[in-house]
């Protein structure tokens, strides 16, 4: 039988290839003989779509139909989520219609400058009137960087597994810019203090448990399934599908054993605190005050937005993955260690951030080496700290 019913629904399905493409969908009809008819329409669509596609790979490739097979086929299954809005611009700075043959070193030169003057949503303040006001600033160089690499990917994958034509690739290394360094920026306890001050206890505590865990945002919204209290363990897939075993201290432990029956599918909930509706683009749906809902990835910034400028601290949420790692290495000196609770593929990584942590290490090191001296009066003596 060409079409079929499946449990659940009362409409016939259907399911064929063409040339080794997969087409499935239901013909939204309850008639067999309808359903057929729909099916053989639907298959003369499928074998116009693919001779169109291969026709169109048989020809020069333009960046608009290369950026959409490199989304369906690899870009939609990576966890960052920028990538699509990055791939669309530089669709819009290029021009959906450039050949990738016409891909020179002069049109990525071009499509960095423009890149550079592109600018992000940075934090809402309030402006005159009382009106919150949108503040915006310049995209980091390393954002650039990573838009000239998203190209090369896309042309890389067309010239190898599309057979596409490009005779000519740009030099990639020619168009990257210098990237300032800075220091990684670590929570300290008067923030945590001033946090645990302005924000809802459920955030709050979310907020722990990303600085326990080193989890990065998304991946620090578990699911009951994930936790295994009996082996003490939580089981994440991080960045770039990858499964990792995070082990449970006491503290992490008792956080998540207070939050049973809150949800039955969501560790992380918070209490509504009035009636509300969610657009649909940020989870979407009505909120009810005094019942408790998932915590969203899009909620987190939201409710970081009002409640850490209430508390002044100048910091990001991947911070508290920072804060993670800084914390571990001070308190181990071990960087194995901390790649392993990051999930870093590769050590030079997390070398690469997080070697200053041990600054009251390197201090007593610049002690030992020096012959002390006598101090004036008129010298300040350095205040030790404390443990």
């Amino acid at each position: 039988m060409s079409v079929y019913k499946i449990k659940g629904s009362p409409f016939y399905h259907y399911a064929f290839d063409v040339k080794r493409r997969r087409f499935t969908g239901s013909t939204r009809l309850r008639d067999e003989d309808a359903a057929i008819a729909f099916e053989a329409e639907r298959k003369a669509e499928a074998r116009a779509i693919v001779e169109r596609d291969e026709a169109e790979l048989r020809g020069p490739l333009t960046l608009q139909i290369a950026c959409n097979r490199w989304w369906a086929e690899y870009g939609s299954t990576l966890a960052d989520q920028k990538i699509k809005s990055a791939l669309d611009r530089l669709v819009e700075i290029i021009g959906g219609k450039t050949y990738l043959h016409d891909i020179t070193d002069d049109v990525v030169s071009r499509m960095v400058q423009q890149r550079r003057k592109d600018t992000r949503r940075d934090r809402t303040v309030d402006g005159k009137n009382g009106k919150r006001q949108i503040l915006y600033r310049p995209i980091t160089t390393s954002t650039v960087n990573r838009t000239t690499d998203l190209l090369r990917r896309v042309m890389n994958r067309a010239r190898d597994n599309w057979s596409a034509s490009v005779p000519r690739m740009p030099t990639w290394a020619k168009h990257r810019l210098k990237e300032k360094q800075r220091h990684v920026r670590e929570l300290t306890a008067a923030d945590e203090s001033a946090l645990d001050a302005a924000e809802a206890p459920d955030y709050a505590e979310l907020r722990r448990f990303a600085i326990l865990t080193g989890l990065r945002r998304r991946d620090m919204l578990i699911t009951w399934p994930q936790v295994d209290f009996e082996l003490g363990i939580i089981r994440v897939m991080t960045k770039g599908d990858t499964p990792r075993i995070i082990p449970m201290t006491r503290e992490i432990y008792a956080m998540l054993w207070r939050r049973r029956g809150h949800h039955p599918t969501f560790v992380f909930t918070y209490q509504a605190e009035r009636n509300s509706v969610i657009p649909k683009s940020k989870g979407g749906g009505v909120r009810t005050k005094g019942n408790r809902y998932p915590i969203t990835y899009y909620g987190i910034s939201s409710h970081k937005a009002r409640r850490w400028q209430k508390a002044g601290v100048s910091a990001r949420i991947h911070d508290l993955r920072h804060t993670a790692g800084m914390r571990t290495l001070r308190g181990t000196g071990n960087l194995k260690a901390v790649q392993k609770l990051l999930g870093h593929t590769d050590i030079a990584i997390t070398a690469k951030f997080y070697t200053d942590a041990n600054v009251e290490d390197l201090r007593a090191a610049m002690e030992a080496s020096h012959k002390p001296r006598e101090l004036t009066q008129s010298e300040p003596k350095l205040i030790e700290k404390k443990e």
